[in-house]
């Protein structure tokens, strides 16, 4: 499962020699960990997600809601009155009932709706986070974006589904509890007190205006100047096809619909989900990768070049891209740090720290594996026929340093 702890973000920026006066990247900033950290420096961070719902959570861990609790808790209140003048009619087809009972369903999209319609007060953001962007886009405001994470929790918790060893699974109830609004409302209070007290107990400074950035932004195509970029620390998802906007599927489900929540997934980099099977082998992705691409075209095995060949092809294809993208927007002698693991398909080896830098030195960038470590708790191990072709697999974790 892609990410790392705060422990290497921490080591990461001392190691890159990241200054207060820089901007930090992370194109595939997940939940916000990379920002978090860099919030300790009162670094500024401009993070680019595919999955709005992570964009909320990041967006809600900023140090400009520490000292904020009264206002928080006099916006809680009132955003609590309008909930409860206002309870949404039932839909047709919510496939939120899947997660939850009805009641609980109808209670979760009011106070979703008054949320999403509540005028919240403007926010003073850092002037220096916007000059690398070509535009000034949209992003979450840190109130509505932490109320709304609360409401996420609250949905979880009050659904009562759990996440499994794999992370894309959620398990449901069977019996699902039915609940009033005014239980939704009071649950959703409750766990704003909590997050409140985690925020303070966070070791993040308080800031005066916002300094990191949680944008909906494609790792393939971002919306920045070449050459603004002071680092970049970041985990991209691996080569293990794992349904990383499945595993937000509820909440995708609470800000929209199923059509939504399948676009998220055609866009997430290493999803299941093949879109594009027109895609050709490139010779600039490496010696390695090639090799490998080799030995799944030829593998006897069922669906190996019907499925799992095209799934590469269009991993690699969009690795690419956004490698591009990363050595384009650094300015000249920074540097990128990107974790990745290993993984295998049957019994080969794809050795992706190795393939991530062939590609990049045939972009044309200084480029090397500057750590690596074995991974003992790898994402395969969820599947219990991993070593039917082969056994006592090794698994590694690389960091990859790219020299612009």
């Amino acid at each position: 499962y892609a990410g790392y702890s705060e422990a290497f973000v921490t080591s990461a920026i001392e190691y890159l020699g990241i200054k207060k006066s820089h901007t930090l990247l992370d194109p595939w900033h997940g939940s916000g960990t990379t920002a978090l950290v860099a919030s300790r420096y009162k670094l500024q961070t401009i993070g680019g997600e595919i999955n709005p719902i992570m964009n909320i959570f990041s967006a809600a861990k900023s140090g400009f809601l520490l000292g904020q609790s009264k206002f928080i808790e006099k916006l809680s209140k009132e955003i609590k009155d309008r909930v409860l003048e206002s309870l949404s009619e039932s839909q047709n087809d919510d496939s939120l009932v899947d997660f939850m009972s009805e009641s609980l369903s109808r209670g979760i999209r009011t106070l979703y709706s008054v949320l999403n319609s509540y005028n919240y007060s403007q926010i003073p953001v850092e002037s220096g986070l916007f000059k690398p962007l070509e535009e000034i886009p949209l992003f979450p405001n840190s109130f509505e974006a932490f109320f709304k994470s609360a409401l996420f929790i609250t949905a979880r918790k009050l659904a009562g589904y759990k996440g499994g060893s794999n992370p894309t699974w959620i398990k449901t109830l069977e019996n699902k509890a039915e609940y009033s609004i005014g239980d939704i409302v009071a649950e959703w209070l409750r766990v704003i007190d909590v997050m409140i007290h985690d925020l303070d107990s966070a070791i993040i400074p308080e800031h005066d205006n916002i300094i990191h950035l949680p944008l909906s932004m494609d790792s393939r195509n971002l919306c920045i100047h070449s050459d603004s970029i002071d680092g970049i620390i970041t985990s991209p998802p691996y080569l293990t096809r794992i349904d990383y906007a499945m595993s937000t599927r509820p909440e995708l489900l609470i800000i929209s619909n199923s059509l939504f929540l399948r676009s998220i997934r055609e866009k997430t980099i290493g999803a299941p989900v093949i879109v594009d099977k027109s895609i050709k082998v490139d010779s600039i992705w490496g010696e390695t990768c090639l090799a490998v691409l080799k030995q799944v075209e030829a593998h006897s095995s069922k669906a190996a070049r019907s499925y799992y060949l095209p799934n590469m092809l269009q991993y690699f294809r969009d690795v690419e891209l956004s490698l591009r993208e990363c050595i384009r927007v650094l300015k000249p002698k920074s540097q990128a740090l990107i974790v990745v693991q290993s993984s295998y398909f049957k019994e080969h080896e794809i050795k992706l720290g190795q393939i991530y830098t062939e590609i990049c030195l045939n972009l044309g960038t200084q480029c090397e594996i500057v750590n690596r470590d074995v991974v003992r708790g790898h994402m395969a191990h969820v599947n219990t026929k991993s070593s039917l072709y082969k056994n006592d697999k090794t698994y590694y974790e690389d960091v990859v340093r790219i020299t612009k």
